[in-house]
């Protein structure tokens, strides 16, 4: 994703490819897109292959012309894709710290453990190890977690060249290499291909560098194929054009007669493959096994034959050139860089209702315009245009006169520069290492460091999160009993709601039986009989006989319900899915336990089918039973709900308790994640449930 230049290497690495910037943007519109909201641009994701495809063909065709004039040095090559990231990543982990202790001090923990793997460019492996999904980050994701993608990146600059020369060597025509290159690309998709297994994590294969190498590596298969030899033009194809260049037929439609030439052709596969990209960001699904199994190889293939269209002269390369094009590529990497922790920040999980249309568009305004300053204090290099169409310094004979500010620049950077001599030789190599970088990518690199160093120390980072979340959201800060007080004040009057549809709360409704217990709950068991239990409404306290099976909702309110249902059998457990909650209950069930109440609170860790939810009613065998509606900031839970409605609907056994309408018209229920409650939410959890139980006074 970084642009390569080879600076003061006149060779056609360095000359500028239109088609390049139309995909950056393009692929950066579809991740940020994803990362808006998944819902949106489901296929989003896709837009990292195409970066990957780019950044691999820069690269080879970078090494390609610098072998060829014996110009290639290994340490001199990496100090420069390393000028390229360093900066930028430091300054992006310094830059989150801040905005994250500042607006959302819950996520510090996490930047503090992404902070140094981001830094030294092993972040992926370390999200491998510690087995965290890239497609269920949902309540609190890392801040840091889409500099995956620089870590791999940096892994492939590290080591690509070492075999790129090995390759070149032994090699010696283009097919040959080209033909070398594709074996790696086939193995790498055949090793994600062997490690996937449907219906399990998929980090391994996503993050790391062995199994994603294939887009890269199609990218640097298509550089060696398209170079020419020293003194050639492989932009205009000056020399030696392609037969299909010469490509003329005349085809008769409708009786008129149309001139189909080569360049025409070529023109339209580009736009074929721009619509099918643009297509598939809009239907591709992330979870699709057929990705895993030579999906992605195929999209690096379509992205490695879009640039090759783009690379011909033609409408095609013109459009993909244009400059709001050739303006979001040039700052695709600041946009990426920056615009995640954004997201994270300015879309809380706790939020209720999604942003309107209008809000969305703001968002990426904000992000363009952060993105913007980003690039311009630290990603670009010296004598970077403020345009990218603009002329670049020394590109004129004659060069420009120096601006006050760019004399001020200097001026610092030289007095910066000197300061740092002084202590000594690392100084002087830190000096020279940064000396094409603009003031604020040195900046970045200091405050980055300085950031991680801080990030390491042994501090509780738990303590200091918390007490700055108390102070942008005091409730999290009540005790049981504070919590209790705060619910028992009187609420406002509520407003008018819809009217319920038939059978679904026969608590409320009006044609609901006169015997029908006066408990509440969206939908009551028929069956339910609360005689057959006390209840203190003082006190709290219900001696029902309840089974209830949860996830770690119920983990976490399990003690406090313990203590107002001191008969109840509580079993919560974190990443708990729908289908083991369904061997739970048989098990308990088979044991020879007799509930007078089952209560099934499953649901936000994986979406729950028809079949799930009427396999629990037929293992409730008739006794009263309840669903827990689910809420997560992820979309399977209205699904979820939607589907326990509809079952509790057809049974009449079956009622519904639902925690996620009062949860999210009460978002200071819950802690910063939007799934689970906090004291406060954890005494209505109780109440509600209470209620759900226990007759009304």
């Amino acid at each position: 994703m970084p642009r390569i230049v080879v600076s003061g290497v006149p060779t056609t690495a360095s000359r500028h490819i239109a088609v390049l910037d139309g995909m950056r943007a393009l692929a950066i519109i579809g991740v940020i897109g994803y990362h808006t909201r998944p819902s949106l641009l489901p296929g989003g994701f896709l837009g990292v292959t195409l970066f990957f495809v780019v950044s691999g063909f820069l690269l080879t065709r970078s090494m390609v012309n610098l072998l060829e004039r014996l110009r290639f040095s290994y340490p001199h090559f990496l100090r420069g894709r390393v000028c390229r990231l360093w900066p930028s990543v430091l300054a992006t982990i310094a830059g989150t710290a801040i905005l994250v202790y500042c607006m959302a001090p819950s996520l510090l923990p996490k930047v503090r453990g992404d902070a140094l793997p981001s830094a030294l460019f092993y972040s992926n492996w370390s999200f491998i190890f510690r087995k965290l999904s890239y497609f269920q980050s949902a309540g609190l994701p890392s801040p840091l977690t889409h500099l995956w993608f620089t870590s791999l990146i940096m892994q492939f600059y590290v080591l690509w060249p070492l075999l790129f020369v090995l390759i070149f060597q032994l090699c010696r025509s283009r097919v040959a290499r080209a033909a070398v290159i594709g074996a790696l690309a086939v193995a790498s998709s055949l090793e994600m291909l062997l490690l996937y297994t449907p219906g399990q994590d998929t980090s391994r294969i996503y993050y790391g560098l062995d199994t994603r190498a294939a887009e890269l590596l199609v990218g640097a298969a298509l550089a060696v194929l398209m170079h020419r030899h020293v003194g050639r033009q492989d932009d205009e194809f000056a020399h030696d054009p392609p037969h299909w260049q010469f490509f003329s037929r005349t085809v008769h439609v409708r009786g008129r007669e149309l001139r189909v030439t080569g360049q025409q052709l070529v023109n339209a596969l580009g736009f074929a493959l721009l619509v099918v990209f643009c297509v598939c960001f809009a239907i591709v699904d992330p979870q699709s096994a057929w990705l895993y199994r030579g999906g992605y190889l195929l999209f690096a293939l379509l992205a490695a034959a879009m640039i090759w269209a783009g690379m011909h002269s033609g409408v095609f390369m013109r459009a993909m050139g244009a400059k709001v094009c050739s303006y979001i590529g040039s700052r695709s990497f600041s946009l990426y860089l920056v615009h995640y922790p954004l997201l994270i920040v300015l879309n809380p999980a706790t939020r209720a209702t999604p942003l309107p249309w209008w809000g969305y568009l703001g968002q990426f305004a904000l992000i363009l315009a952060v993105g913007e300053v980003f690039f311009q204090l630290i990603e670009a290099m010296r004598g970077t245009p403020w345009l990218p169409w603009l002329t670049r310094a020394g590109d004129n004979a004659e060069p420009a006169r120096e601006t006050a500010g760019e004399r001020l620049s200097r001026r610092l950077t030289a007095f910066g520069n000197a300061g740092v001599r002084m202590l000594g030789t690392a100084g002087t190599r830190f000096a020279t290492l940064t000396a094409r970088l603009r003031p604020g990518a040195v900046v970045g690199i200091v405050a980055g460091a300085l950031a991680v160093l801080v990030l390491m120390l042994p501090l509780n980072w738990q303590a200091i999160a918390h007490a700055r979340a108390v102070q942008l959201r005091p409730e999290l800060a009540l005790t049981a009993e504070q919590a209790r007080k705060q619910l028992a004040k009187p609420a406002p009057a509520p407003s008018p709601q819809p009217e319920q549809p038939k059978g679904t709360d026969a608590a409320q409704s009006k044609g609901a039986d006169t015997a029908q217990p006066q408990v509440s709950a969206l939908k009551v068991p028929n069956n339910l009989d609360p005689s057959r239990w006390q209840c203190d409404a003082a006190a709290q306290q219900c001696s029902v006989r309840m089974l209830m099976i949860g996830d770690s909702v119920t983990a976490g309110v399990a003690q406090t319900l313990q203590q107002h249902f001191p008969q109840a059998h509580i079993d919560g457990a974190v990443s708990r899915q729908f289908a083991t909650g369904e061997d739970l209950l048989a098990q308990f069930l088979g044991s020879g336990e007799d509930p007078q109440v089952i209560v099934f609170a499953l649901g936000t860790n994986g979406a729950a089918t028809r079949e799930q939810a009427e396999h629990v009613v037929q293992l409730a065998a008739g006794r009263p039973l309840y669903f827990v509606t689910a809420l997560a900031p992820v979309d399977w839970t209205a699904a979820s709900n939607a589907t326990f409605q509809e079952v509790a609907a057809a049974h009449p056994n079956v009622g519904i308790i639902d925690w996620s309408a009062l949860a999210t018209a009460h978002p200071e229920y819950l802690y910063d994640d939007g799934t689970h409650p906090n004291e406060l939410g954890t005494q209505a959890y109780e109440q509600q449930l209470y209620n759900a139980l226990c007759p009304r006074d």
